[in-house]
């Protein structure tokens, strides 16, 4: 009879024992730990496609308020801009054609130095000055407005990014929450087990 008594005090030690030294050199939290590593892996690498976008449209937007701005004032964004107007080759060898033609007239009707030749001449020579001037003008707003699209491009496909690593870091949040709890109740409980696999070996003894 305290034979086998005996023998299941000494199991009971045993096995509280082995229970302790299992709890205590085991880690049931590793399999979270794993998945969080696994996680923060992808999000790094779904990070990394996104950012250039990101970086691309918050470059942008320095610039394109740079340009908002000085069109807020049209009559001061248009002198500015004409200010870097300079007559193209084609304007000046138009006027050189027109006042050769003007003169050979002029001198073949005895008329060369006239009056009216020479308003002839400088209006000819002006509406050649504004039709170059014009069209310089719509290329520079043309080109303007590309850039103006351009920027525009740059930061919706930014905001898109920016969405997108938002989405990204929402949802990596809610996973490495949850699996974060899992292992620290997988650890309490493991650490619960220890405890009770160690009190179970004294008090069997």
């Amino acid at each position: 009879m305290f034979s086998g008594s005996l023998g299941n005090m000494s199991n009971n030690r045993v096995g509280g024992l082995s229970d302790f030294l299992s709890s205590l050199f085991s880690d049931p939290s590793q399999p979270y730990q794993s998945g969080m590593d696994q996680i923060q892996k992808y999000f790094q690498g779904a990070q990394n496609y996104q950012k250039p976008f990101y970086n691309m449209g918050s470059a942008a937007i320095g610039p394109y308020q740079n340009m908002v701005q000085k069109m807020s004032n049209p009559s001061q964004f248009l002198n500015n801009l004409m200010g870097n107007y300079q007559q193209s080759p084609y304007a000046q060898y138009l006027k050189n054609q027109m006042q050769n033609a003007t003169n050979n007239a002029a001198s073949a009707s005895g008329m060369l130095g006239s009056t009216p030749f020479l308003q002839q001449s400088q209006e000819n020579a002006a509406n050649i000055s504004g039709q170059d001037m014009q069209s310089w003008l719509q290329n520079a707003l043309g080109i303007n407005n590309q850039a103006m699209g351009g920027y525009q491009n740059m930061i919706g496909a930014g905001q898109t990014g920016a969405g997108n690593l938002s989405n990204i870091l929402t949802r990596q949040g809610e996973n490495m929450g949850q699996l974060a709890f899992g292992q620290d109740y997988a650890q309490n409980q493991n650490s619960g087990q220890g405890l009770g696999g160690l009190l179970s070996f004294f008090l069997g003894m």
